[in-house]
């Protein structure tokens, strides 16, 4: 995959700290999703930098954008004049609210499309009426998967036809499919749902617990009845599973502030890795809410072999592994993500066949900017 940008306009994930080194444009979370791009500069507002563009397209099987749709249409990159270079091209837009419709030319950001979307009226505090946003871009990773998929089907129907398409998806739309259940339940029963906090709509009790130690605390789902029972012995008090406030499901869900009281009473006297322990023996979904830290020297990652060290630019660095794992071809991360511009040399002149002259040409002009 080739990754279009310029020191005048990089990726937003390059300004996202922390940073490698301190280094700006090096952000860690750069370094973490680009990993197997090849890295080129390329200043779309110029007309060599189009013409480059459209070259490039000829070569390529898949083209991804992430602009309004009035920028693609203004630089010649729009769907009509790539399918002119490349005709069976699959060309996926990403764009906030789609090619069409009185709201496509908006302005937005991952952090608040799920404002849009619905999905912040629904997040926070338990009998807070005030949106939360998420603590990160939820929309961009679920908009990319999708857009994955897409790609897929857009490609399986040029292998039976020998035709490209054209596939526009909406990140508002995209993210808006994802909150079924409150939007049926708005349009079927004229009901709005209000934040649940760590509550659970079909587990209690169920949320995070404080432990002992300092800012220590695990995650508990209890789901059947006999989930519950096991709780109650594991926690030493068989005698609550008798108790009626807590007979069944519906239940338990109606005095989930007791229940929150004394789960959090027995789990702040261990470990979290104890209440993990004595609640997983019983059958019981229970965890440690992790650190960053903890999660990389988590036994079970290790194991698994979920970090790999790579060599980038600035140094051995260690990254995620590809989080699928293939029986027959595995696969896995063969190179570290480039800084800005670093394969410049390489796709203009193996892909594009440019001297070493022309491109230093190019960078001089400030088109490789």
């Amino acid at each position: 995959m080739i990754k279009i940008e310029s020191r005048k306009r990089p990726d937003m994930v390059r300004v996202i700290p922390p940073f490698a080194q301190d280094q700006p444009l090096e952000s860690l979370y750069a370094h973490t999703t680009m990993r197997d791009h090849l890295g080129i500069t390329l200043d779309l507002g110029t007309a060599q930098g189009q013409a480059l563009a459209r070259d490039l397209v000829k070569s390529a099987d898949v083209v991804i954008e992430n602009f309004s749709p009035r920028v693609m249409r203004r630089y010649g990159l729009d769907y009509q004049n790539i399918r002119a270079v490349r005709p069976d091209v699959v060309m996926v837009s990403l764009t906030g609210a789609g090619q069409t419709g009185p709201q496509s030319q908006m302005t937005t950001y991952g952090t608040v499309i799920t404002s849009i979307a619905g999905i912040d009226s629904y997040q926070g505090y338990l009998g807070d009426e005030h949106p939360s946003a998420f603590g990160t871009a939820i929309t961009d990773p679920l908009v990319g998967v999708m857009g994955a998929f897409a790609v897929l089907a857009a490609l399986r129907h040029r292998s039976r036809t020998g035709k490209g398409q054209h596939v526009d998806l909406s990140q508002w739309e995209a993210v808006a499919s994802t909150i079924g259940g409150p939007l049926m339940d708005s349009v079927f029963n004229g009901r709005t749902q209000t934040p649940l906090g760590n509550r659970d709509p079909m587990m209690a009790p169920h949320g995070v617990y404080p432990c002992k130690g300092d800012d220590r605390w695990v995650s508990v789902g209890v789901k059947t009845d006999e989930e519950w029972r096991g709780l109650c012995d594991a926690m030493g008090q068989p005698d609550l599973a008798r108790d009626k406030r807590f007979a069944d499901g519906y239940r338990r869900q109606r005095h989930h502030d007791e229940l929150d009281t004394l789960v959090g009473a027995w789990t702040s006297q261990l470990t979290p890795v104890q209440v993990t322990r004595a609640l997983q023996k019983a059958g019981i979904a229970a965890f440690p809410a992790l650190a960053a830290n903890e999660v990389f020297t988590d036994k079970h990652y290790k194991y698994r072999g979920d970090f790999i060290e790579v060599e980038h630019r600035l140094g051995k660095e260690v990254i995620y592994e590809v989080p699928w794992k293939l029986s027959k071809t595995p696969g896995g991360v063969r190179r570290a993500a480039p800084s800005i511009g670093q394969d410049n040399q390489q796709v203009y002149s193996e892909i594009l066949g440019l001297s070493e002259e022309q491109i230093g040409g190019l960078e001089r002009d400030g088109v490789l900017y």
